[in-house]
């Protein structure tokens, strides 16, 4: 017997099963065979039974006969298979007619056994639902580790952030209290004043960004969360970095989208931010294509997020691109390709932006071609 096989019978034996028959006397052979492959038995006298049971206990797996009184078998897979429609059912049933077996597949029935019964192929049967089952459990895990890890990443990031733009700003506010000093040590000399409140007013606007990313992390977002329409926050923030601009904006999304509870503040700050990115990249001018649609996400999906309904926005500039050594950091705390000063390049835009998303449990990634521009792809849950 393989690893993998032994694997499926262990796992077997930690399942719960429902076993559904209306012979008695077949239903008792059953029982005693039953028990020892699977983890817990429950069973029932007909379709009726069959559905209660499986309401009060959510059996991993089905076991049915398809003729019985009060309700068939396959009614009651169909309403079993409507509750969880992931579930495993295997239907045992003396009938080999064509009708059946159809309904059955149409239904979304998992195997079809005829009796009489061969325990071999039955015992079979529930170690390929078994394996079916562990491998959607394992990948589950792994999808829930993903998420953790980036959760981990995310909060390793907002420390580093916060850290960082809290002595940004205080070595700001040590600079513009240096020139007031200087310019009040002699306050007669008009050139001496001029000069220091210059410097003064090149730091200033810089110290009110940091103080203003500061105030806006450091509150509760959910205080300011407000379930709307998401698509009228990204346009108008992106159409106004983009105004006077060469660079032409191209909407492409449905007006109809589900609502999505995010604090508009942060919500701007991130598409302006990633307009601003846009603008720097393209200084010849081009184009911002700006989509968005309803998608689902699974746990087959490669992104680090909770199955649900999203709304997927995507920012698809027409500049250079982003080399490949740099997009692997393009996310990190003052990581910047530019040069850095007062007002480009200080490396918080993208970090920023992250931080927001992933306070929304939503996710943000990019991907480029050298050549061939930019897209930064932006999933958000659906309000509830």
């Amino acid at each position: 017997m393989s690893k993998e096989s032994k694997q499926d019978q262990e796992y077997l034996k930690t399942l719960t099963v429902l076993y559904v028959e209306d012979d008695a006397e077949i239903r008792k052979q059953s029982i005693q065979f039953l028990t020892r492959p699977v983890g817990i038995l429950i069973t029932a006298a007909n379709g009726v039974e069959g559905l209660e049971a499986f309401k009060k206990h959510l059996p991993d797996i089905v076991i049915t006969d398809v003729l019985m009184p009060k309700m068939d078998g396959l009614a009651m897979a169909s309403e079993i298979l409507a509750i969880a429609p992931s579930v495993p059912i295997i239907v045992v049933t003396a009938f080999e007619l064509t009708d059946y077996l159809m309904r059955a597949i149409n239904i979304g029935v998992e195997k079809y056994v005829t009796k009489p019964v061969n325990s071999q192929l039955l015992l079979k049967s529930l170690l390929d639902c078994a394996h079916r089952l562990r491998a959607e459990e394992e990948l589950k895990l792994k999808h829930q580790r993903e998420i953790q890890e980036a959760r981990a990443k995310h909060n390793e990031t907002f420390a580093i952030l916060v850290g960082g733009m809290a002595d940004d700003y205080n070595n700001l506010m040590q600079t513009i209290l240096g020139y007031a000093s200087l310019a009040n040590m002699n306050p007669d000399s008009e050139n001496r004043c001029s000069n220091c409140l210059n410097e003064i007013l090149k730091y200033r606007d810089h110290a009110n960004f940091l103080g203003n990313m500061l105030k806006i992390l450091g509150n509760d977002y959910n205080d300011n969360m407000q379930c709307q329409s998401l698509m009228p926050c990204i346009s108008s923030s992106v159409q106004q970095v983009l105004t006077d601009s060469s660079i032409g904006l191209r909407p492409d999304y449905p007006e109809n989208l589900p609502n999505v509870s995010f604090d508009e503040e942060q919500m701007r700050l991130v598409f302006a931010g990633l307009a601003t990115n846009a603008l720097e990249a393209m200084p010849s001018g081009g184009e911002l294509h700006l989509f968005a649609q309803l998608v689902q996400v699974t746990m087959d999906d490669t992104v680090p997020l909770n199955p649900g309904q999203y709304i997927l926005v995507e920012l698809a500039d027409s500049g250079a691109g982003i080399a490949p050594e740099v997009m692997q950091k393009i996310f990190e705390p003052y990581f910047s390709s530019k040069d850095r000063s007062q007002k480009r390049g200080t490396g918080l835009n993208l970090a920023l932006c992250r931080t927001v998303i992933m306070r929304h449990d939503g996710i943000i990634t990019a991907e480029s071609t050298p050549g061939s521009g930019a897209t930064f792809r932006i999933w958000l849950p659906v309000a509830e």
